[in-house]
C-alpha cells in the first residue's frame, strides 16, 4: 500500500482491533467465571460467543497486517450484526419497562453510548477497508469454466493459490508501469514536436 494508507488509518485500525480484543477477553473471562460458578446454559453460550468473537478479532488483526480484504470484511459483517443485535436487545429491554425510573434511564444510556463508539470504530475500519480496495489491483479469479459440451484441448490448469495471484499482481504491476512510462514518453515527444 502507499504511504497515505500506512499512516493514521493503519494505526487507528490496530488500536481499534486491540481495544476490541481487550473487551472480548474481559467478556470471555466474566462469562467463564459465571459458568464456573453457576453452570448455566446462558453463560456457556456467552462463553462460546466470546471465543468466536476473539477469533474474529484475531482475523481482523491478521487482515490488517497482511492487507487481506476478506478477513477485514468478516470482522465488519460480524460487528455490524452484533451492533444490530445489541440495539434490538436494548430497545426490547426499554419497552419492557412499565414506569420510568430516571436513575435507570441514566444507566441505560451508557450501552447506547457504547454502541455509538462501536459504530464509530466500524466506520473507521470500513474507511480502511475501502482504502485497501482502492490500492488493490483487480485480478480476476481464474477458475475452470464449464465448456458447455465442447471439447477443450490444450488447456492448462491454473491454481487459485495466493502465491500465484501474488505473482500475477506483480506481473500486472510491471505491465502497468511499463505502459505508463511509454504513454508519458509519447506525451513528452508530442509536446516537444509541436511548434510554439
Amino acid at each position: 500500500m502507499d504511504g497515505s494508507s500506512d499512516g493514521y488509518l493503519v494505526i487507528c485500525s490496530y488500536a481499534i482491533a486491540i481495544l476490541d480484543l481487550v473487551s472480548a477477553i474481559l467478556f470471555a473471562s466474566v462469562s467463564a467465571t459465571l459458568y464456573a460458578e453457576h453452570s448455566h446454559w446462558t453463560s456457556l453460550v456467552a462463553l462460546i460467543f466470546s471465543i468466536i468473537w476473539i477469533c474474529i478479532i484475531l482475523m481482523l488483526l491478521l487482515g490488517i497486517r497482511r492487507r487481506h480484504l476478506t478477513l477485514v470484511r468478516y470482522w465488519l459483517v460480524f460487528t455490524c450484526l452484533g451492533i444490530m443485535l445489541d440495539t434490538i436487545l436494548l430497545l426490547y429491554g426499554l419497552t419492557l419497562v412499565v414506569s420510568v425510573n430516571w436513575e435507570g434511564v441514566k444507566i441505560t444510556i451508557l450501552p447506547f453510548v457504547g454502541l455509538a463508539v462501536e459504530m464509530t470504530f466500524v466506520y473507521i475500519i470500513y474507511i480502511f477497508y475501502l482504502d485497501m480496495i482502492d490500492h488493490e489491483l483487480w485480478i480476476p479469479l481464474t477458475s475452470r469454466r464449464y465448456s458447455g459440451g465442447s471439447i477443450t484441448k490444450n488447456t492448462k490448469d491454473i491454481s487459485n493459490s495466493s502465491d500465484t495471484q501474488r505473482k500475477e499482481r506483480k506481473r500486472l504491476r510491471r505491465i502497468y508501469k511499463r505502459e505508463e512510462r511509454t504513454a508519458l514518453r509519447e506525451q513528452q515527444r508530442n509536446f516537444h514536436r509541436k511548434p510554439v
